[in-house]
């Protein structure tokens, strides 16, 4: 395709984006610097229609984009985007995340919420099965008279935190049941977690339920680490959009999202990519996302891909400014989980 049909299409694409309506010779001409008179503008739209790039609606004098369209133009960005790097904002999103989350779990949760109120779509993330085997270390920190945080740290670099309220623990007595756990838990398979009882001396039996209770989260841990998560979040941003104004299409969409087996189906191609990936339109296998585009990109660690997210929108999305988003919190996320 030559310079001006790209500029053009370029444009149509641009302003269908920003207002939903058919794009004709006229507008591009006033509000676009083509460098070419609406004839001309005219005949070029003509020609990308029988391309398959445009669309003519039903009694319009103006085009809307095509699914190829769409695609070619997100081709095109991708030349431009591969070694596309914003380290003060991925810095900034991992901050964010950081101060607000005190586990994984509540990490995860606070990314999407996070990419959902920035994008302004509706955001997921996709955990795979996690690599630990065993808990490596237990941590107790004493933080004051009535509360302690439990650290558990996986083999492969997993880590959780939880907040325990404690009373009248006496500090000798705090190391000493760090040191029983430690000798108990760590570097035992998980299976054995869950029948593991741990046999306290009479002046220790006093702190049995505090035990049990870290006892039980080794047990969640295990359990954990063994599922693959979606989180999701910005479910009803997509009514922000013209496309959801039809409430019965908006309700499906939800209802597909709210469904795990089906999300799962949709995204079960997540976590075998390693690059940011674009999915348009009819390119998604489940019928009601086929008017819809996913924009994705794995999170990394030292140990190869450790999850995706991503947002999922209508055809008509912001591209340029989405993936640019996508990119830095993936890079953000893959920082903060080092951190954790």
């Amino acid at each position: 395709m030559d310079t001006r049909k790209i500029n053009i299409l370029n444009a149509i694409i641009e302003a269908y984006i920003d207002m939903p309506t058919p794009v004709g010779s006229r507008t591009l001409s006033k509000e676009y610097n083509l460098g070419v008179s609406s004839a001309t503008i005219r005949n070029e739209m003509a020609d990308l229609e029988d391309l398959g790039f445009l669309n003519k609606p039903h009694q319009s004098a103006g085009r809307i984009p095509s699914n190829k369209a769409y695609r070619f133009y997100v081709n095109e960005l991708y030349k431009n985007f591969v070694a596309y790097e914003d380290k003060k904002y991925s810095e900034n999103i991992k901050n964010r995340l950081l101060h607000i989350s005190n586990d994984l779990e509540e990490f995860y949760k606070n990314t999407v919420n996070l990419l959902a109120e920035i994008s302004n779509c509706t955001s997921y993330l996709v955990t795979p099965e996690r690599p630990d085997t065993t808990i490596k270390r237990l941590t107790l920190v004493k933080l004051d008279e009535y509360t302690a945080l439990l650290i558990l740290i996986g083999n492969k670099g997993i880590v959780e935190r939880h907040f325990l309220e404690i009373s009248n623990f006496e500090d000798e007595d705090f190391e000493y049941i760090e040191k029983i756990l430690n000798q108990e838990i760590c570097g035992i398979d998980f299976e054995k977690i869950e029948s593991l009882k741990v046999t306290l001396s009479m002046d220790m039996a006093k702190y049995g339920k505090f035990i049990s209770e870290i006892i039980k989260l080794a047990r969640n841990f295990n359990k954990k680490v063994s599922a693959i998560e979606i989180y999701y979040d910005g479910l009803t941003n997509i009514l922000n959009f013209d496309e959801y104004k039809d409430l019965d299409r908006a309700r499906e969409f939800m209802g597909l999202i709210e469904d795990r087996d089906s999300l799962m189906e949709i995204l079960s191609n997540d976590l075998s990519s390693n690059k940011i990936e674009v999915i348009i339109g009819d390119e998604n296998e489940a019928e009601l996302m086929k008017k819809n585009s996913i924009i994705r990109a794995p999170f990394n660690s030292s140990y190869g891909v450790l999850g995706s997210l991503g947002i999922i929108g209508p055809v008509r999305i912001d591209y340029p400014k989405l993936l640019k988003i996508i990119k830095v919190f993936s890079d953000g996320v893959a920082k903060g989980l080092v951190e954790m």
